[in-house]
């Protein structure tokens, strides 16, 4: 019987030991479990209570008797006569059950102080426990530490245990692995070593503790360059903190810089180039990154980070001479008249780098062209173009302006954003444009008119900043006039050290397009629609072709050539006046009954010199409608084709699409191309095919005019070139080859009912 007696505590751990993972409730554990070290005291004195290093114990957070709740477990290490300022005590408290209700909280104090050197506690909820992970510094040697182990409750009034499932605390003593420390208050002196034309200096460390501190200094003179990085290598995991640094002016307080690593991202990687303006030794401070509300700095003594600096010399020869980092102080060059150029070299070489350029204008009585093109030159940068936040690419940008007023005032800023004839701006590409042309017409050092914007956004896109041109409509002007160019970043936070020339030239519109302009405007050209009868469009008869050239403007690009870069522009690109359009307003002739005609309608687009095609083209149709009741009103009413008032477009596709004769119950296989396509060495031919059975309806020719608008589509390149348009009537109904090659097709010709035609040419439906 005393055997049974005896037995039976030690049956009931057993039981409790293989239930474990059973039901995991606080109460659930029915084993007995010793309850030691309780107090400060028994830490100190008792053997039960002293951790050695390097070695796992394991204990319950429960107490004996009915009340298990409430348990704290209190343990002492002792600090070797050895220790010394990088002697670091690792702690770690973990749970290895996949579940427990304690939420483990671990506590170091020093021998005879109740506050906490550091305390951390897992709060996993309903999730499987997580590690309790200290390193702490602690380099007093033959001294004792305090390791306090409880419960760190959502409620605190109701603490949780777990008799069921012990917790291991392990203490190791190690080395801090960062030579440099302690170095978190005097900063370790980076010695800066000449290297070709630089100085260059490097350093490594780690930040081994909780809310580690590392700081570095070295020399800096005004009016260099420092180039300053820091990086975590991959070593195949994200570390425990989110590296960050910060760059200390030489008073010791104020930052030239910061910045840091998002989450979970690795290999960390932060730099900065800034141009000195205070000679003297300046600080980075190295840390953790700790956000709001986000707890401090986890050490991690496998993540170990480098420190590069750099010191080169300012390159630009604009800013060497001076600066021209703001619009006041600009760089100017003067074009005398239209066919002048000229080149702006610079250089994006640090962080708020920015290089303002100007051109001035003389006076001209009738309107030209600005054009500009940013190309990068040959260059062996000193340093890699800086880092950007995860998800940014490059983002260099060319802004050009014209000014509304150096007199900053409300009237002026007023006048600025509500007149579209100081200030132009075009919202129909770019709903944004309003608040970009309020932001410069609120600009601080003068009141400005933002024309143009090219946006790098992403270099796989735009390679060779394929997007970063343009050409500016100048309109007639009295007086001298002037057009600012900034290059800059977007966000003041990038610079690469690279060449670049901006490009600058003043032309001359086509004569066309000057001998179009009557008080300033625009207007249409007037023509009269020849007749082919039975024949096709003769080419090189100027009775059927007008000719010109649609000198700026992006064009009229397809979304899907703007996101991948196929055209000019990019997604993010402006130009506050719309794109290049000529307009030609053509008289149709009177013709006998049914009056229906067949339209013929051909244009050229030259080829640039290699061979390439820099546009295409569409045209805009506005036919008048002869026969609609405008209410005693005279001039044109215009033909739309959709209830709304949507406008018809003629503009290549080779697709093949159903004409507006095809039945809808025709097979697909009966569709064919509307337009055909012929390339030649010289030029890029569109003709509308004659499946499309174009014609002019009874109503046009009763109507009497046929106004067509000329633009560009899916611009790819801003070389001047011409174009033809070449179009007029013929006899109609007439024929196209059906899709399979068989016999002649007509196209739908008018009857007679009652006296009246019918049916025939339907071009709008």
């Amino acid at each position: 019987m005393r055997l049974r007696t005896r037995l039976l505590p030690l049956a009931l751990l057993l039981l409790a030991a293989c239930s474990s993972e059973g039901d995991d409730t606080p109460d659930a554990g029915t084993g007995v479990v010793e309850d030691l070290c309780n107090s400060r005291e028994e830490a100190l004195s008792s053997a039960d209570c002293e951790l050695k290093p390097g070695v796992p114990m394991e204990r319950f957070l429960a107490l004996t008797g009915d009340v298990k709740a409430g348990d704290e477990d209190w343990y002492s290490v002792r600090i070797p006569a050895s220790a010394t300022a990088r002697t670091l005590v690792h702690v770690t408290g973990t749970y290895l059950a996949s579940s427990t209700p304690v939420n483990l909280s671990v506590t170091v104090q020093e021998k005879d102080k109740s506050t906490a050197l550091v305390a951390k506690s897992d709060q996993h909820g309903s999730g499987a426990p997580r590690p309790v992970d200290i390193i702490l510094p602690y380099g007093t040697p033959d001294t004792q530490l305090i390791i306090v182990v409880r419960d760190a409750p959502t409620n605190p009034a109701r603490p949780n245990f777990d008799a069921r499932n012990p917790y291991r605390l392990t203490v190791e003593l190690l080395e801090n692995p960062d030579a440099n420390e302690p170095n978190d208050v005097t900063p370790t002196p980076i010695a800066l070593a000449a290297q070709g034309a630089m100085q260059v200096g490097t350093a490594q460390g780690y930040l081994a503790t909780d809310n580690d501190v590392d700081r570095f200094s070295f020399p800096l003179t005004a009016g260099k360059i420092a180039y300053v990085r820091v990086t975590a290598p991959d070593q195949g995991f994200a570390p425990n903190f989110r590296l960050s640094y910060e760059l200390l002016r030489p008073n010791g307080t104020d930052k030239e810089s910061e910045g840091n690593v998002l989450p979970k991202v690795h290999p960390g990687v932060l730099a900065t180039a800034r141009k000195v303006r205070l000679s003297g030794t300046w600080t980075l401070v190295v840390k953790g990154y700790r956000g709001n509300n986000e707890p401090v700095p986890a050490g991690d003594l496998r993540q170990p980070y480098e420190v590069e600096v750099r010191v080169v010399d300012e390159e630009d020869p604009r800013d060497q001479s001076g600066d021209n980092d703001a619009y006041a102080r600009a760089s100017v060059n003067n074009l005398g008249a239209p066919g002048a150029s000229t080149n702006f070299d610079g250089r994006l070489g640090y962080v708020s780098d920015r290089d303002w350029f100007a051109v001035k204008l003389s006076t001209l009585t009738k309107p030209s062209v600005l054009r500009y093109r940013l190309t990068e030159r040959p260059t062996t940068p000193r340093f890699d173009p800086l880092p950007l936040p995860l998800g940014q690419l490059a983002d260099r940008q060319v802004l050009v302006f014209t000014t509304v007023s150096t007199t900053v005032t409300a009237e002026q800023r007023a006048t600025c954003t509500n007149n579209p004839a100081v200030c132009p701006r075009d919202t129909r590409e770019h709903p944004d444009a309003p608040g970009l042309v309020q932001a410069y017409c609120n600009n601080a050092e003068a009141v400005l008119c933002i024309q143009s914007v090219r946006e790098e956004s992403d270099p796989a896109r735009f390679p060779n900043l394929s997007n970063f041109q343009g050409r500016l409509p100048v309109p007639a002007h009295g007086t001298e006039l002037t057009y600012h160019f900034v290059v800059q970043d977007d966000g003041n936070n990038w610079a690469d050290d690279r060449d670049y020339r901006l490009e600058v030239s003043w032309e001359a519109e086509d004569t066309e397009e000057e001998n179009a302009y009557s008080g300033g405007v625009e207007q249409p050209r007037a023509k009269t629609l020849g007749g082919v009868g039975t024949g096709n469009l003769p080419v090189g008869n100027a009775t059927f072709e007008v000719k010109g050239q649609l000198t700026y403007g992006h064009g009229r690009l397809r979304n899907n050539d703007r996101a991948t870069g196929l055209g000019v522009r990019g997604p993010t690109d402006y130009d506050a006046v719309p794109s290049d359009t000529d307009t030609f307003e053509y008289q149709l002739p009177p013709l006998s009954a049914p009056e229906d005609a067949a339209w013929l309608v051909q244009w050229d687009v030259d080829n640039l010199p290699d061979g390439g095609t820099p546009h295409g083209l569409a045209l805009d149709l506005t036919f008048c409608d002869g026969s609609a009741t405008d209410g005693g009103t005279t001039g044109c009413m215009p033909v739309t084709t959709t209830s709304t008032g949507g406008a018809l477009t003629l503009a290549y596709n080779p697709t093949a699409m159903r004409a507006w004769h095809t039945s809808a119950s025709a097979p697909l296989s009966s569709y064919q191309a509307l337009y055909q396509l012929e390339k030649t060495a010289t030029t890029t031919r569109v003709t509308v095919a004659p499946y499309t059975c174009s014609c002019l309806e009874r109503r046009f020719i009763q109507g009497g005019t046929l106004k067509v608008a000329v633009s560009a589509t899916e611009r790819t390149d801003y070389t001047p070139v011409g174009y033809t348009l070449r179009t007029g009537y013929g006899d109609y109904p007439r024929s196209y080859n059906a899709a399979d090659g068989g016999s002649p097709t007509s196209c739908p010709a008018p009857t007679q009912d009652g006296g009246t035609w019918v049916g025939g040419c339907q071009f709008t439906r």
